[in-house]
């Protein structure tokens, strides 16, 4: 998977985020705070980053993945080089990137990790400054019974 060239995407020119993670309040959470901040994005999630890695490499461009995952599945899907060719940044996130973070060094942690329990503040650090005003019509606000027009929850 990681040999395959990036396909740029057709179907949207907005910004692109990955969240894989199988707590569905967590997804929430994440893809309500990139709405909040950047209306016209594209959220794709998945319940684990090897489900999310086809969506991954079908991009040529990607924001920000997060990924509930630790060191070694990183290593073993080569995540951090594959992200690095769509200049994307690597969030990672669950029990494991927090284990692994709390026995680190301070500071020698390869990647941020989104510890529980976190903010909407936390989530938006990481993205990049918003590039185009609110819309009272877009994101997770568009109404009681819509979602947003970008955001695809495949599994």
């Amino acid at each position: 998977m990681q040999d395959d060239p990036p396909v740029t995407s057709t179907t949207a020119k907005s910004a692109v985020y990955v969240v894989a993670s199988k707590d569905y309040l967590t997804t929430c959470d994440i893809s309500d705070t990139i709405f909040e901040l950047h209306t016209d994005a594209q959220v794709i999630c998945h319940l684990s980053i090897e489900a999310a890695m086809a969506d991954i490499c079908r991009h040529s461009t990607i924001a920000v993945v997060f990924a509930e995952a630790g060191v070694a599945l990183v290593d073993q899907l080569q995540l951090d080089q594959i992200i690095a060719t769509r200049g994307s940044k690597l969030v990672l996130m669950g029990t494991a990137a927090e284990a692994e973070l709390e026995a680190a060094e301070i500071g020698s942690y390869p990647w941020p990790v989104l510890c529980r329990p976190f903010s909407a503040a936390v989530i938006k650090s990481w993205l990049p400054p918003r590039h185009t005003a609110p819309k009272a019509t877009a994101g997770n606000n568009a109404g009681p019974d819509t979602l947003p027009l970008h955001l695809r929850i495949v599994d």
